[in-house]
């Protein structure tokens, strides 16, 4: 199945590195990943087409057909037709996405002065990240998200141990306070887990890193073009803008979390 969005294409690549099955159904595609079940994007079914009002039920009795056992629902749709109201009126999330690229690389400040840049390489970065994942969880669900996280933390460094990955960060003294990914995907390289501390915000680390990990990228001559993914609207797409990407595509997903 082709899809024409280089977010939703790198996604599927990047799940089947960290162990999920995709499965071509014709007209959709189920991904799995056993090893994380609570993982909303790990385990959903993908339409290569936008949404329609008239399928709501359809693709929610999809859904529940491959996972019987699963708490959350989640259907994405390779294209952003505007037909997600029939879904955000029966009490859904629903989430634009845009992607963006670049065959740069991406222009951006120094960080901030006492702030340092560095790939995440010991047992302690890799926790403080999977920490950095879970900040914003209420205190009753921070413990089953910092599972999920820690998963997400093995899967990542796994990818770095195997030479497809790098994580990097930036850290105010022993303290990561940003950090994100980026996995070479042949001639594509991908951004992952762009996050700052609401703390260390509008200090110019997110743009620092993003341009630490181009320049890792592209040392890859087999890299020709960077790719990353934010929320529709959201104040990241400026940013990306500004440091040299532009948007290529446009994808939605809808969800609806445990009851």
């Amino acid at each position: 199945m082709r899809l024409e969005s280089p977010g939703l294409t790198t996604d599927l690549d990047l799940l089947r590195l960290q162990g999920a099955t995709v499965t071509d159904h014709g007209d959709h595609l189920v991904v799995r990943t056993e090893a994380n079940p609570t993982f909303w994007w790990g385990n959903f079914v993908l339409v290569p087409t936008a949404a329609h009002a008239d399928e709501v039920d359809r693709w929610v009795a999809r859904f529940e057909e491959e996972f019987p056992d699963a708490q959350h629902r989640a259907v994405a749709f390779a294209h952003d037709g505007g037909g997600t109201d029939a879904w955000a009126a029966r009490g859904w999330d629903v989430e634009g996405d845009v992607d963006l690229a670049t065959t740069t690389l991406p222009t951006a400040a120094d960080a901030a002065d006492g702030i340092q840049l560095r790939a995440l390489t010991s047992d302690d970065d890799w926790e403080q990240s999977a920490q950095v994942g879970a900040r914003d969880t209420p205190q009753e669900q921070r413990d089953p998200r910092l599972v999920f996280e820690r998963r997400r933390v093995t899967a990542q460094r796994g990818l770095v141990d195997a030479g497809r990955a790098q994580w990097f960060g930036a850290f105010d003294g022993d303290r990561l306070v940003a950090r994100l990914g980026i996995v070479r995907l042949g001639d594509l390289a991908r951004y992952q887990d762009v996050v700052t501390l609401e703390s260390h915000r509008r200090r110019g680390l997110a743009g620092a890193l993003v341009r630490a990990a181009g320049e890792w990228a592209f040392e890859d001559p087999a890299v020709g073009r960077l790719v990353i993914v934010a929320e529709d609207g959201g104040p990241a797409i400026g940013l990306y803008q500004r440091a040299g990407f532009a948007e290529v595509a446009r994808h939605v997903g809808v969800s609806r979390p445990p009851a």
